[in-house]
């Protein structure tokens, strides 16, 4: 079985695994016109998702706004115009609906109706590679607002809300987005929302200021538990015990443990113990531990500093390890690393990325996680 095959069956088999959550899902949307997912980086929202969407039946319409890739409030009116576009046409290459270009029948009634809901420069929008930056948000949701009334239901999903508030000074506010999103929601009834994020932003998305205050139904996904990789491992093919010592020693990451159930050897070697394989894999290391803390530092100063101390099992908001920064500065840091993905919060503050933990730490086994008592962000 080549490489593509074998991922493909992992995937579907933690799918598999997730099917109580991902019905979970699904039913919040059924009962909701707006429903929120958070958790912390790296534990599969946006995939799962994707699969809960799938579930509902009739099959609903749904627009994919992925602000990952949003660069500016005029990036995210080109965003939408193109999945309005797809919405009506399906899979069309819309190269081909520049005015002039002849098309057979079905293509040019919606090139009509995209030039109704979209007005010229909108369909102009929707052809093009690059935003222009000459098309709104605001005009965007106006065409989505005329696309719902002629329509069945349709769900508007937001995902990676926490993307933008990465940048210093980002052009796009996304409060002013969300805001505009609640107005069009509350409009229309056949619109349901899904917002999906990090944890970390839980407070610009349901705050007592926030757009979402009190709105629609709210989840929380996390790692899938050790039961979930047994029963993965057992579709695989491959060790049940050794899913759950994977588990244990990745704290569930989903993209380690399933690089890791993948490993193969051959039939004539012995198995190997699931800490050789773990170590075999952040051998491997590319610079993965590097690039983390280079991003840490390019978020703050103190970024890559605090990202060691946690991967050692330090206090970095500790007085002996802070230096002359304030105590208030250095939650700023945690959770600036926290929205970024590097770190996430449980009980104790770590590592998203077992193998950038691996690396900082230079050893394979997990050093204690403290917590000051005096932590104020616990």
């Amino acid at each position: 079985m080549d490489v593509i095959d074998r991922t493909e069956r992992a995937w579907d088999a933690l799918a598999a695994a997730r099917a109580s959550e991902i019905e979970r899902i699904a039913d919040a949307l059924g009962e909701h016109h707006i429903v929120g997912l958070l958790g912390e980086a790296e534990v599969g929202k946006t995939v799962t998702v994707r699969q809960a969407l799938r579930l509902q039946r009739p099959a609903l319409r749904a627009i994919e706004l992925d602000l990952n890739r949003a660069a500016s409030d005029e990036h995210v009116g080109f965003l939408l115009a193109k999945e309005i576009a797809r919405t009506v046409l399906g899979p069309t290459d819309f190269s081909l609906l520049a005015v002039g270009v002849l098309l057979p029948g079905r293509v040019e009634r919606g090139r009509l109706q995209l030039a109704e809901l979209l007005g010229v420069e909108g369909l102009d929008e929707a052809c093009r590679d690059w935003p222009s930056g000459r098309y709104s948000s605001a005009t965007a949701l106006r065409a989505l607002e005329t696309l719902v009334r002629t329509g069945s239901d349709l769900v508007l999903w937001i995902d990676h809300v926490e993307a933008p508030l990465l940048t210093p000074r980002h052009p796009l506010k996304v409060d002013e987005l969300l805001w505009g999103i609640r107005e069009l929601s509350q409009r229309e009834s056949r619109l349901r929302v899904v917002l999906s994020g990090r944890a970390a932003v839980q407070a610009d998305l349901v705050g007592p200021r926030a757009a979402f205050h009190q709105q629609g139904r709210w989840l929380s996904l996390d790692v899938p538990p050790p039961a979930a990789w047994v029963e993965v491992a057992r579709q695989l093919g491959t060790s049940t015990r050794a899913a759950q010592r994977f588990a244990g020693l990745t704290g569930g990451h989903p993209t380690t443990m399933l690089l890791l159930l993948l490993e193969e050897r051959q039939p004539d070697q012995p198995a190997a113990r699931p800490e050789e394989v773990l170590s075999e894999l952040a051998a491997r290391d590319d610079g993965l531990a590097n690039r983390a803390l280079q991003h840490a530092r390019s978020l703050h100063r103190l970024g890559g500093q605090v990202l060691e101390q946690v991967a050692l099992g330090e206090r970095p908001y500790a007085t002996a390890q802070r230096g002359t920064a304030s105590p208030q500065e250095i939650r700023k840091v945690l959770n600036r690393l926290r929205v970024a993905g590097l770190l996430r919060r449980t009980d104790a503050w770590g590592i998203v990325n077992p193998l950038v933990a691996i690396g900082l730490r230079h050893t394979l086994h997990e050093l204690p996680s403290l917590v000051d008592e005096d932590d104020e962000d616990r």
